[in-house]
C-alpha cells in the first residue's frame, strides 16, 4: 500500500488537493516510510499529518505585524502544504525543513505543481531542504518559524534553543497543538503573544546589539 494515499480524512485537505493538483493529504508513520534514512532522528519524530488550511491562515492573520520582509520556515515540512500556504503572503522566501528523504521528494514534486499552477504568488522562493531540524541553521533576518506539533521534547528544546541564540532580527512562533508549549513558555526569551486554542504565537524580540 502506497503511504502517500493513506488519507487524513480531512475533506477540506482532500480539496485541496483536488483544486490544486498536489499531494499533501495522508496520515503517515514516519518508522513505516523510511526508517533507515532518517536514522537517530526518528526517534524523536510524530507521525505525518498535514496543517488545517483554515488554521493555518488563522494563525498567519494573527501575527501583529505584516509578513513582508520576513523568512518562512516550516519545522517538519512533510508533503509541504505549509510552505505551499505561506507563499500567497508576501514572505521574502519560505523554507520547509524536513528529515524523511521520501516526504522532501514529494514536497519538491508539490513546489513544482504548485508554481506551475500559480505563476504569480507572492512569495516565489520556495525550498525545500533536507536535515534534522535540530541541527538546522535559521537564516538571519526577521523569521516567522512554523511548529506542529512535529517532534517530542529533546528535539523541540534543541529548535528553540537555536533560535533564542539569535542576535539579529525579530522572530515569530507559530505553534499549532503545542503540546510542549513549557519549553517556550518557561524559556526567559520566549512571551506568548496570542493564544488561537488550538495553537498559540510566540514573539522572539531581537536582542540589543552591546556598544
Amino acid at each position: 500500500m502506497n503511504p502517500f494515499r493513506v488519507s487524513s480524512g480531512r475533506r477540506a485537505g482532500q480539496r485541496f488537493d483536488a483544486q490544486h493538483g498536489v499531494v499533501t493529504e495522508a496520515l503517515i508513520f514516519l518508522g513505516e516510510l523510511d526508517p533507515h534514512a532518517i536514522g537517530d532522528a526518528l526517534e524523536d519524530a510524530t507521525h505525518y499529518e498535514p496543517t488545517p488550511v483554515a488554521q493555518f491562515e488563522s494563525m498567519l492573520d494573527a501575527l501583529p505585524m505584516p509578513v513582508n520582509g520576513f523568512t518562512f520556515v516550516d519545522i517538519g515540512a512533510g508533503m509541504g502544504r505549509v510552505v505551499l500556504l505561506a507563499s500567497t503572503r508576501p514572505f521574502r522566501q519560505a523554507i520547509g525543513v524536513e528529515v524523511s528523504p521520501a516526504l522532501c521528494e514529494t514536497a519538491r514534486d508539490n513546489l513544482v505543481r504548485w508554481r506551475r499552477a500559480k505563476p504569480d504568488i507572492p512569495c516565489k522562493d520556495l525550498r525545500i531542504v533536507h536535515g534534522d531540524a535540530g541541527a538546522y541553521a535559521f537564516p538571519p533576518g526577521d523569521l516567522v518559524v512554523y511548529l506542529y506539533n512535529p517532534f517530542g521534547e529533546a528535539t523541540l528544546e534543541r529548535v528553540a534553543e537555536r533560535l533564542a541564540q539569535r542576535d539579529a532580527g525579530t522572530c515569530y512562533i507559530l505553534y499549532h497543538t503545542p503540546v510542549h508549549r513549557r519549553i517556550f513558555d518557561e524559556h526567559a526569551r520566549f512571551h506568548a503573544i496570542a493564544d488561537l486554542g488550538f495553537g498559540l504565537i510566540y514573539a522572539l524580540p531581537s536582542m540589543p546589539r552591546s556598544r
